[in-house]
């Protein structure tokens, strides 16, 4: 496992008005590598870390680091300093070679496990740099950025393996614009930035202040003539504290500036997350009635055309960044991370809106009682017999998450292969959590073999009879939400009139293996997403879907890679503001306010006193000076909302020296600073 040392981060996190560095020595154990043979090849293993390797190449583990950087942050970089290297096992290692991954379809044939002699030949270390890849994003006016990190150094001709037990990891970067956010979207950005990995030591603050809540936290875009059908969802919202605004899809494309549809609607929703308070969309529509953006999804020998509403909640860039008319493609520039917590109804007709409606307000406002509401199905076929890759592993990760009350209805495909129905009669009965691992296409799901169907269009519209039991239906299969010009699985579960599901999050293209025995990008989000409804109690199901896709960002190992197709793939179909049944918690997540002024004047001479306001919402804050070593200079307790003057002195009140001085303010765990330079 990895250990982990900070340089300068109070310094680093408190910069407001220049670029920065900041520098992390990470520590792996070499105890930790445990070498796995076969009759051919040698595989490496460790705990939290992840098989990468393109085709042909060396396999070997890889983990990401996340580092939290000062708002607006831009031109970040990264570099690697090798400290320290530690030999494993004997010389004469051969690392398996990556093979081709393969895609979560019904027609996938096993690849050949081809090295690449001009590397296995090689007396070159293997990666040639550990930092492998490099991400930067924005989540909530704060910049991400991670770095895929490979520490090994691998001589394929002698068969020599070391791991790299000592990195030093340093990101730098200069200032760019920040913006402010309210209260509600700083705290859902504070939500899923303590979920990153990495984040557990590193304080995060927001220079700006948060502002008034915004009129349209919840943002609902139908067709014109469907805004009627739509208004007791919105009245809900209203009625459970949110702003809500409707917009009609016919408006904004008549007034909004963009090169198509699909851009005019991106502008609309950007417009409402900067300057109206934006948390939630709902896009209430299938292409019929709202616009999509179609991506070409190019993967490991795999290509696609699909919809991807990521397009609508990424709000950052113009995801064409490269400017060729082709949006989505890795070279776009693309942040991938959600700035608003998106959804979309896939319904093209009144009736069937009506009936999107009714289910919802049924499971949030009056949800039938009963154990259904405790029950969960997980469903694992054999998805690739030639190398025994079989989804009850990522079937029984999901299975820890549920509370220990729960049912949990395990369906596992066995070697050689055998499918089940006995599933379908629990779902029929109500089943408030669906999980489905296997082999797909728009119409449905499927085992590796007879009966086949594990839900499926016919399953759905033939076999369920839910009634007001509806409950979430989760995939990793390839396609059933391939909505476009065709009903696909997705709105057959949604659009069943007599149960189906309230919320239905599949694919609209490929869902991806991963380097067994690691899992897949699909697999890992699907047991991430679980994790956080029910683990982390996270207050919304969209919540909770765009802190899954977080944590498979900083794996990406660039280019046209699975994970990155699976972020594109993976789409919810649902009310974003949906709180999954019986989560505890839940609910309006309530922000921390508590903000600090630039101090003023700035710089200061000796003999000026700083002054500042402090704002917070109750209880008391501790104010606080300290030097760029961290040595605490000054401190006082302020009982409420007020201006602090600091004399400049230290707390025997001698006068400090001229310098560059940390003014802090602190509620708990939450703080927030600003810099200020005294003069001679």
């Amino acid at each position: 496992m990895k250990s982990v040392c900070f340089a300068q981060m109070l310094l680093i996190l408190s910069f407001q008005a220049a670029g920065g560095s900041i520098s992390r020595t990470l520590h792996f154990n070499p105890a930790d590598v445990d070498l796995q043979l076969n009759d051919t090849w040698t595989v490496a293993v460790m705990p939290g870390f992840e098989q990468r390797g393109i085709p042909g190449t060396p396999l070997l583990p890889a983990v990401p680091e996340v580092f939290i950087l000062p708002d607006g942050a831009k031109n970040v970089t990264f570099s690697a300093v090798l400290l320290e290297e530690t030999g494993i096992g004997l010389p004469g290692i051969v690392i398996m070679p990556a093979m081709e991954l393969r895609p979560f379809s019904l027609y996938t044939s096993a690849s050949v496990r081809m090295p690449d002699q001009t590397i296995y030949s090689s007396d070159s270390p293997w990666p040639e740099n550990p930092v492998i890849s490099t991400h930067t994003g924005t989540l909530g006016g704060i910049r991400i950025a991670s770095c895929l990190i490979q520490p090994w150094v691998y001589i394929p001709a002698t068969g020599s393996l070391n791991i790299i037990n000592e990195i030093e990891i340093t990101v730098t970067w200069e200032d760019g614009i920040n913006y402010s956010l309210t209260a509600e979207q700083t705290a859902v950005a504070r939500s899923r930035i303590s979920a990153l990995e990495g984040m557990a030591d590193q304080a995060f603050i927001w220079d700006s202040p948060p502002v008034q809540g915004g009129d349209a936290q919840y943002l609902l875009i139908c067709d014109s003539s469907y805004m009627e059908t739509m208004e007791p969802l919105a009245s809900f919202h209203e009625d459970s504290g949110y702003t809500v605004e409707i917009a009609a899809v016919q408006d904004i494309l008549s007034s909004g500036t963009g090169r198509d549809d699909a851009e005019k609607l991106r502008n609309f929703i950007k417009n409402r997350f900067l300057e109206h308070g934006t948390v939630f969309v709902l896009l209430a529509g299938d292409e019929t009635l709202v616009p999509v953006r179609m991506v070409y999804t190019y993967c490991e020998g795999e290509d696609d055309i699909a919809p991807v509403d990521l397009y609508f909640a990424d709000l950052d860039g113009t995801w064409d960044g490269n400017e060729d008319g082709e949006y989505g493609q890795p070279d776009d520039n693309l942040d991938l991370y959600a700035d608003v917590l998106l959804g979309r109804a896939l319904f093209s007709t009144l009736d069937e809106a009506e009936l999107f409606v009714q289910k919802n307000l049924t499971y949030q406002a009056s949800p039938p009682p009963g154990d259904w509401q405790t029950r969960a199905v997980l469903c694992g076929a054999v998805l690739f017999e030639d190398i025994g890759y079989t989804a009850d592993k990522g079937c029984d990760s999901i299975a820890v998450e549920f509370p220990p009350y729960w049912e949990v209805s395990k369906f596992y495909e066995e070697l050689p292969g055998g499918g089940f129905v006995e599933h379908i009669p629990i779902i029929s009965s109500g089943s408030a959590w669906n999980h489905y691992a296997g082999h797909g296409n728009e119409r449905g799901i499927y085992w590796r073999l007879d009966p086949m169907g594990m839900m499926t269009n016919w399953i759905a519209s033939d076999s369920l009879h839910n009634g007001t039991k509806a409950g979430v239906h989760i995939s990793i299969a390839c396609h059933p939400a391939e909505y476009i010009d065709q009903e696909c699985c997705a709105e057959a579960l949604l659009n069943k009139p007599d149960g189906g599901g309230v919320a239905v999050l599949f694919n609209t293209s490929y869902g991806w293996e991963g380097h067994w025995p690691s899992l897949g990008a699909s697999e890992r989000m699907c047991i991430d997403l679980s994790r956080q409804v029910f683990g982390s109690q996270a207050s919304s199901l969209g919540l909770a879907f765009a802190t899954a896709k977080d944590l498979r960002i900083p794996f990406m190992a660039g280019g046209y890679d699975r994970t990155f197709q699976s972020l594109l793939s993976w789409s919810a179909f649902m009310d974003p503001a949906l709180v999954v049944l019986q989560t505890e918690g839940g609910g309006y997540i309530p922000p921390v306010t508590l903000n600090i002024t630039p101090p003023y004047p700035n710089p200061s001479e000796r003999n000026a006193p700083v002054s500042f306001y402090v704002s917070f919402d109750e209880g008391s804050a501790e104010v606080s000076v300290h030097d760029l070593s961290g040595r605490l200079i000054w401190k006082t307790e302020i009982p409420s909302s007020q201006r602090v003057s600091w004399e400049g002195t230290d707390s025997a009140d001698r006068r400090v020296p001229a310098g560059v001085y940390i003014v802090s303010a602190r509620r708990g765990d939450y703080a927030v600073s600003r810099l200020v330079t005294v003069l001679d």
